[in-house]
């Protein structure tokens, strides 16, 4: 460093210690802060304990410190600034400097170590970033009241849409069109509250979802002045529970309502179950309509909830199905949809009707309806009813399925009668019948003659026409009561309910009258098919099972077959054999024994 311009600069500065070096020791020995006197030249003339480290540094050349000795020794006024020695992120202090000219070519220094409140002030803006981030991911807007509810305070983003400007001054109720008890809970509060919900509006009026933490502010006296806290609009994330919370709800019902409507086989039951779970959960009304369509031999069958629990519910849910079945066609282009809709129904009366079907024929509606001006019908309802259409269309195709099965496991598949399982397990009932009713039965075992020759000679379409045929005459010229089945091959069972054996044999010889009817269908009039019948009597005083019965009544047609066929045998009670003699028999069938 030159020094000379610098020396006679000094010189002529007349700073206060000019006149004064013989103090100067006594100056530094005596201060309480770091002290030091040192040559323009850098180089350390004297310093006390305090000021070893900043010595060290002007031994190490430390520029900062240097730089502040050059300016007040090229001035010759002094200088100030803050020196940092050592590694700013690491151990390090911090120095407040003051170098002042002394006499011609020497400065005094003298310094306040400030490396605590260095580190404090730093950690007090890094606490502040951190809690203007902490507060940004964890709050919407930050604020303070006074005591009269207005905000003094709002972050700088505002909140709900309001400016942080237009906010300040303003009452929170007012604002936020918050009630009194909201207002006074966490706006006003007097105590901590954490996560408090509040509804309040936004600045376009939409009401919105606050949570709101916040705690009381007092004054230096103690004295209640207001509140500060944060706040988060949560509306959205309230929405997204509340919807999960009903699709759980709604899943939960459902799976109960299906368990119920899969426990039951009959269709009226799975609609009648299905209707009453969800209108519970609805807290409606109902009524509800079935149909089974039409098949070959039958018409159609409606079915419908009882009218004393709602005759106009029934009006309007035939209704609705008649219209919905109307409108779908006579194609069956919509087996197996299912529909849910919310309409005005009868009288303007808000109705929600639910819609499943066809399915293998069958059709049902459910009509809900409630005081919807109190409480109106909401979506989630509707998708609630949606989901029971379709479980419903599968309960009902199953039960059809089902009742399908059991029928075609019970009918012969040829002729449409009993098969022997089924006609026997009928039987069985109605013997149970007869020991109440203490009336007697009978039972004919009827077997074609000569039946086999038509297979052969006619062909075996010859021979199923037959079969269907006396089936049918069979099916048609019984009872209420009396059953009908064929046991096997060209076999076939009849069961006389009430009848007495003198009823039977004329049941039997009009049966064999029929026998023409038989020959023509199989295409041939001179053929030998004929008829043999045996019978068999079920007395109350004597149980009998239809196994038994019909072991008795084969018996007697085997006798039947021995006297040369066409006959009529009645199985014995006591051992006897009651016998149509053959010439008391019509002649068409005499002529095909023959």
């Amino acid at each position: 460093m030159n020094t000379s311009g610098i020396t006679s600069k000094m010189d002529k500065s007349g700073n206060g210690f000019k006149g004064e070096g013989e103090n100067a020791s006594l100056l530094i020995a005596r201060a309480e802060c770091p002290a030091m006197l040192v040559h323009v030249n850098g180089a350390v003339i004297q310093s006390n304990e305090q000021a070893q480290p900043l010595a060290r540094a002007m031994d190490d050349r430390d520029p900062d410190l240097r730089g502040l000795i050059f300016s007040a020794a090229a001035n010759g006024a002094p200088a100030t600034g803050r020196v940092i020695l050592g590694e700013p992120e690491a151990q390090h202090l911090v120095y407040e400097i003051q170098v002042m000219p002394y006499e011609s070519s020497h400065l005094l220094i003298t310094a306040r170590e400030v490396t605590f409140e260095n580190n404090l002030t730093r950690a007090l803006l890094k606490s502040r970033d951190l809690y203007k981030d902490l507060m940004h991911c964890s709050a919407d807007f930050g604020w303070e009241t006074d005591a009269e509810g207005a905000f003094s305070y709002v972050s700088p983003t505002g909140a709900l849409g309001f400016a942080a400007k237009d906010m300040n001054g303003r009452r929170a109720e007012n604002l936020f069109q918050l009630s009194p008890e909201d207002a006074r809970i966490v706006f006003s509060t007097r105590l901590p509250q954490r996560m408090t919900k509040v509804r309040a509006c936004d600045h376009q009026g939409h009401p919105v979802l606050l949570s709101v933490s916040c705690v009381p502010v007092t004054d230096p006296e103690g004295a209640w002045c207001g509140a500060r806290g944060v706040a988060r609009d949560i509306t959205r994330e309230n929405e997204r529970e509340i919807a999960q919370k009903l699709d759980q709800a709604r899943q939960s019902l459902l799976a109960r309502i299906v368990l119920d409507i899969r426990m039951e086989a009959d269709p009226a039951e799975i609609v009648a179950s299905a209707a009453e779970a969800a209108a519970q959960a609805l807290r409606s009304h109902h009524g509800w309509a079935l149909r089974h369509e039409a098949t070959d031999d039958t018409n159609p069958m409606i079915h419908h909830s009882p009218l004393d629990q709602g005759g106009d519910l029934v009006d309007m849910a035939l209704s609705a199905l008649d219209q919905t079945l109307r409108n779908g066609g006579e194609d069956g282009s919509q087996d197996g949809i299912e529909d849910a809709r919310v309409e005005l129904g009868h009288g303007d009366i808000p109705c929600l009707i639910a819609f499943a079907g066809p399915a293998q024929g069958i059709s049902a509606t459910i009509v809900f309806t409630r005081d919807a001006s109190a409480e109106p019908w909401r979506a989630h309802e509707v998708e609630l009813v949606h989901g029971i259409c379709g479980h419903l269309a599968i309960a009902l195709k199953q039960a059809a399925m089902v009742h399908k099965l059991r029928i075609l496991s019970r009918v012969d598949d040829l002729t449409g009668l009993l098969n022997r399982r089924a006609l026997f397990e009928e039987m069985s009932a109605r013997l149970g019948h007869q020991k109440r009713s203490r009336r007697e039965g009978c039972f004919l075992f009827i077997d074609l003659d000569h039946f086999k020759q038509v297979n052969d000679r006619l062909g075996h379409a010859a021979g199923d026409a037959v079969l269907r045929k006396l089936g049918s005459l069979l099916r048609n010229k019984s009872r209420v009561g009396d059953l009908e089945g064929r046991i096997g091959g060209d076999e076939f069972g009849l069961w006389l309910q009430d009848t007495d054996l003198s009823g039977a044999e004329i049941k039997a010889q009009n049966l064999l009258e029929l026998v023409p009817l038989l020959r023509e269908t199989a295409g041939d009039m001179n053929s030998p098919l004929s008829m043999s019948i045996g019978i068999a009597r079920s007395r109350p005083d004597h149980p009998d099972s239809p196994e038994h019965l019909a072991d008795r009544a084969d018996h007697a047609l085997y006798a039947a077959k021995q006297q040369g066929r066409a006959a009529i045998v009645v199985a014995p009670d006591d051992g006897e054999n009651n016998v149509v003699a053959p010439d008391e028999v019509a002649s068409p069938q005499k002529e095909g024994a023959a």
